[in-house]
Formats: C-alpha cells, structure tokens, sequence
C-alpha cells in the first residue's frame, strides 16, 4: 500500500513530511507527495490568471524539493506530484478517488500552536468526505530520536464500547509493527471531593470504572478477527496494556498518561445521519490537547 502526504504550495511547515517518513518505515510502504496548485474558477478566457498559475506552481515544485530532500534516501519509494484542483481538499480528495492509499498524512494549521494538532480546512473536508485514515501532525514535528512508530495508543471512551475502534486500532499496529496501548481520560472540574470519605469514594468508582473497561477492552479485541497482526514484539500484547489519565481538564488529563517520540494516539470519528463523518465534543478536545500526532479512525 502507499501512504498520500498533501502538502499546500509554499508550506513551510514539514512536520506532515517527518510524520509520513516515520509512517513509512514503520510499515515499509511507498509514499506519494502531492502539492495541490489551486486554480482559479472560473478560469480566466483571457488568460490573466497564467501568472498567479505559474507562481503557485513554482511554490508547489519548491515544497516537492523540499521533502525529496527529506525523503529519498529515507524510504522505500517515493514520487513527488502537483496537481490542479479547485481546491487543496478537492485535489486531495481526486488524488483518494483515483488511486488506492492506506492513510493521507497532513499537517496542523499555522493558527495552531507549536507542538499541538489542529485541524486545517483540508483536514475537516477531508474528514468528513473519506473513509480513509487522516493522520494529523502536530505543527512543527520532527521525529525526534524515533525514527519508527513506537507505540500506538487508542482514546477509548463510552462511544467505542460497541464499535470496532480498538480492532481497527490493533490493525494499524499490526501494520506499523509496534506494541498497542488503550488510554482513557477522566476529566473532572476542580472541588467537589474533599476529605478521605471523598478520596476513597473517588478510588473505588475510578476502580471500578478500570475493571468495566478492562472487560470492555477484552471484549473488543477478542470479537477482532485481525487482532493477530505482527507487533514489533511478535503478536499484539494480551492483555493490551491500559493507561488512564485523569485531571481537571482535558489537557492535564492528556498530560497525565506518560508519552514518548514515536507515540501515535488513535482517535474514533463517527459518522452522522447524513453518512458525513464527524468528530464528537470529547474527540475533538483529545484531538487539540494531544501532544503527538493522532491518526483519525472511523468507529465501526
């Protein structure tokens, strides 16, 4: 399979082409590069527009330059493409329609702050056009000391307890050959529970909440038929390992589960009752408060 990173003539920012090269060679797939050159519409009968074309189409082949530089001697395959569109979603969106990908890799947009993701207009139009996985990087990534995908952890929430998540998330372990964690948040406003009656009280509910969800995460994984994909330790860990973060928001409950370079944290998307997929409240807070890249799954 091969790996789409859509690039914006002119961008700056090559954490979407850091990302796409760890993806790569975690799963030793080929790699295609698109710089989507919008093109103004309606065009021009006069050609007054062949200026504003030629520009765009020097900074689309200045940004292909930029991650060949990166690229080709870091993975197995890669080509390098400008492409005319309508807009860069669209042009993205045909290159899904006419050739076959396993994910497109995109980056965060520049209003987002460094090192956090935020979703882009070619991020939101793509999610809620295409099935395909979007695998989002947090702005100004680099790999770091990972030079593979060294952990995938799935957000599991009350949403995913009947949908296939965490299986679909155990396949892209499989395929990027590293070890599958489930991770929850707890995020409860400041107060309330003072006192040891109170602490206790919160200890047996956060046990039995871990317990419910350790069934949860068994069910899930054992109704998996693609739960025996290769990990970089053999076959996937069962029990998978579990983590929760708990704090008064959902940043300090993302910042309460321990990261490290080559982490990926896997986040479901719904879908709506006009069959668009969409982000629910709590996805998209984990979405802006991840401190790595996050891979975009459909639940079910």
């Amino acid at each position: 399979m091969t790996i789409l990173i859509g690039l914006a003539p002119g961008q700056r920012d090559d954490a979407a082409v850091h990302l796409g090269c760890v993806l790569a060679r975690s799963s030793s797939e080929d790699v295609v590069v698109v710089s989507v050159v919008p093109a103004p519409w309606p065009p021009d009968p006069y050609g007054g527009d062949k200026e504003y074309l030629a520009y765009q189409e020097d900074l689309a082949e200045k940004t292909l330059r930029r991650a060949r530089a990166h690229l080709d001697e870091r993975v197995r395959q890669s080509e390098y493409l400008v492409r005319r569109a309508e807009s860069v979603p669209g042009g993205l969106l045909d290159m899904i329609a006419d050739r076959r990908f396993s994910s497109i890799v995109v980056g965060s947009s520049s209003m987002g702050l460094l090192g956090r993701v935020m979703l882009g207009g070619a991020a939101e139009r793509i999610l809620h056009s295409a099935e395909l996985p979007i695998v989002v990087a947090p702005r100004g990534f680099h790999e770091g000391r990972a030079t593979k995908v060294s952990r995938v952890s799935v957000a599991f929430g009350r949403a995913d307890h009947d949908s296939r998540l965490v299986a679909r998330a155990a396949s892209m372990a499989g395929l990027l050959q590293a070890p599958l964690r489930v991770v929850c948040f707890a995020v409860r406003p400041m107060a309330a529970l003072v006192g040891a009656v109170g602490e206790r009280a919160e200890q047996l509910v956060t046990k039995e909440w871990m317990q419910r969800l350790d069934d949860d995460i068994a069910a899930a994984l054992a109704s998996a038929p693609d739960t025996g994909s290769t990990s970089a330790g053999g076959l996937l860990p069962s029990p998978v390992d579990t983590a929760l973060g708990h704090g008064s928001s959902w940043a300090e409950a993302l910042h309460d589960v321990p990261w490290s370079d080559g982490d990926l944290l896997v986040v479901g998307i719904s879908t709506g009752p006009l069959g668009r997929f969409f982000l629910g409240s709590h996805a998209a807070k984990i979405v802006r408060n991840s401190p790595v890249p996050v891979a975009l799954l459909t639940r079910g």
